[in-house]
Order: C-alpha cells, then sequence, then structure tokens
C-alpha cells in the first residue's frame, strides 16, 4: 500500500511539474491560400483560421504545441472569358472550410524561465473539409456560377507545417504569441484530372495563453 501511495504521489508530482510548463488559449490567423498545379493565373485570396491553442513547454529548450481550429483556405483566379464573356476577365473563387488540427514540435531558443522566447516549429496537420462554395464571378464581379467544394475536392487534407515566431510573456502565467506560418499540403485534393492540386497557405497567427496548473 505504501509502494501504491508514494507511486502515486510521485505521479502527481509529475504532472503537476508538468502542468506548470502548459499553457492553453486561443489562436487566430490571417494570410493568403492557393493551391497549386491549377494551370490559371493564381492571385492573392485572403483567409483566417481561429480555434483554440495548447503549448507544453519543457524547462529546456524543446516543446510541443496542438491546435483545433476553423481553417477557411482554397484559391483565387483568374482567367480570360470566352464565349458571352469574351473580352472579360473571369475570377473563380474556391473557399473551402477546414476543421485543422497541426501538431507542432517547438524548439525554444532560450530556457522556461525567460519572458521572451523566440522559436521555430515543424509538424503535421490534418484537416477535415467541412463545407464551401466555388462561385464563379464574370468580369463585372456578378456570380454567374455556384457549387459546393465536396463535389470537386476531397474531404480529408494532410500535410506539414512550420513557424518561425516568439512568445512573451506578459505577466506571471499569460503568454502572447505571434508567428509566421507556412503549410503546405502532401496529398491530391481535386477528384477530377490529371493534376495534382495541393493546399498551400501562408500567414501570421496569433495567440494569447494562460498557464495551467499554476
Amino acid at each position: 500500500m505504501k509502494k501504491i501511495l508514494l507511486s502515486g504521489v510521485l505521479l502527481l508530482s509529475v504532472l503537476a511539474v508538468q502542468a506548470q510548463r502548459t499553457s492553453i488559449g486561443i489562436t487566430a490567423g490571417t494570410g493568403t491560400a492557393w493551391l497549386s498545379d491549377t494551370d490559371r493565373d493564381v492571385v492573392f485570396n485572403p483567409v483566417w483560421n481561429a480555434g483554440a491553442t495548447l503549448v507544453y513547454s519543457s524547462e529546456t529548450h524543446w516543446g510541443f504545441g496542438a491546435d483545433i481550429k476553423y481553417s477557411r483556405e482554397g484559391v483565387k483566379f483568374t482567367y480570360a472569358g470566352t464565349g458571352n464573356y469574351n473580352g472579360q476577365t473571369m475570377t473563380t473563387r474556391v473557399g473551402s472550410d477546414f476543421i485543422r488540427i497541426p501538431l507542432r514540435a517547438i524548439y525554444f531558443f532560450n530556457k522556461n524561465e525567460n519572458a521572451f522566447r523566440p522559436n521555430v516549429s515543424l509538424g503535421p496537420s490534418f484537416g477535415i473539409l467541412t463545407g464551401g462554395e466555388i462561385k464563379t464571378y464574370d468580369g463585372d464581379k456578378n456570380v454567374i456560377g455556384t457549387s459546393k467544394v465536396s463535389d470537386s475536392f476531397r474531404d480529408v487534407d494532410f500535410g506539414l507545417q512550420g513557424t518561425a515566431g516568439a512568445s512573451i510573456m506578459l505577466s506571471d502565467g499569460l503568454w502572447f504569441s505571434a508567428d509566421i506560418v507556412y503549410y503546405q499540403g502532401l496529398n491530391k485534393q481535386n477528384k477530377n484530372g490529371t493534376n495534382t492540386m495541393l493546399n498551400s497557405n501562408v500567414g501570421i497567427n496569433l495567440g494569447l495563453r494562460i498557464g495551467v496548473g499554476r
């Protein structure tokens, strides 16, 4: 019984220490997204994301992060109109709605007690398509066609996400973070055609986290 109690105390002690290095909070960001291999003139496509974030930091330089968030992605491209739209610049926008879960191995350039912690991270990101529309506009920006993203694109996405940024301690246990984020999809998204369209996006993410177990 004493051994069991001692083991329980040791386990709680470890969990308490880990909790003191764990922070949870909110994250949101904006940027631009595109799909590769479209054979069109891809243009700036404003997108955004928002959700929850968790970061565990070891006593030294390594840490782990995980997010779960809504992410608007897709692509926007232009092309020359034909037929009734001859001479017009047509625009198609794919607005894909994802629930995305990035997992991150984080390297901090200084230790946990520092108030300013520059860092880089890399890890897999999983996306589940939840909806979205494909809209086509004529040269006067009138919508001339609408369809569901799920009619043309797959329901699951997988790729790698890399970040570079910093966490700043605003007060004891309260952290603000700012990161430049790049995502590169690795699995083909289009259901039709021989081309391979991959999701990509780049942007800035901001976060606010509070330490737990203090």
